[in-house]
């Protein structure tokens, strides 16, 4: 009675344990799901003993809980190590521009005082250097060439002859 209980024992064991997927099994199916879904394209799998670890660099927190949570599922799964980052977000577009405005500001004010224009305004929009204020006709050469040299893709002049 001993050996046929054993001999049941023995055999459940070896079922269970054969019907268990192997790593090799386990990342065939994991590549299959992250080569799936283009937001989790970037992140890279190894499995050993039924741990998954995970690491890239993707665009967004729920990128990195989505591949998470997709793998979880897996059969042969047993836990899912997540080390992937995500990337930090950038300036926006707007944000882009007004710094590009506000370096193109500094220039002309920095090419003013080279030139010693004193006086004269200059504000920046969309790269466009505008010029207001009085001042002298023998100034307004290099308070143009002030403007001009900064890098603009257009200079408006708006300033009065005193």
């Amino acid at each position: 009675m001993k050996k046929i209980i054993f001999s049941l024992l023995t055999a459940t064991l070896f079922l269970l344990t054969s019907c268990k997927p192997s790593d090799e099994q386990i990342s065939e199916s994991v590549q299959k799901v992250l080569t799936s879904n283009t937001s989790l394209s970037p992140i890279s799998a190894s499995v050993k003993d039924g741990v998954v670890t995970i690491t890239g660099e993707v665009e967004s927190d729920a990128a990195k809980t989505l591949a998470e949570g997709s793998l979880t599922g897996i059969k042969g799964v047993k836990s899912v190590v997540n080390s992937v980052t995500v990337k930090p977000a950038g300036p926006t577009p707007e944000e882009l521009k007004k710094m590009s405005d506000d370096a193109l500001l500094k220039k002309v004010n920095d090419n003013f005082a080279t030139y010693k224009v004193q006086g004269i305004t200059a504000t920046v929009g969309d790269s466009i250097v505008t010029l207001t204020g009085q001042i002298k006709r023998s100034e307004l050469k290099n308070a143009m060439k002030a403007a001009m040299e900064s890098g603009a893709t257009k200079v408006e002049n708006k300033m009065t002859i005193k």
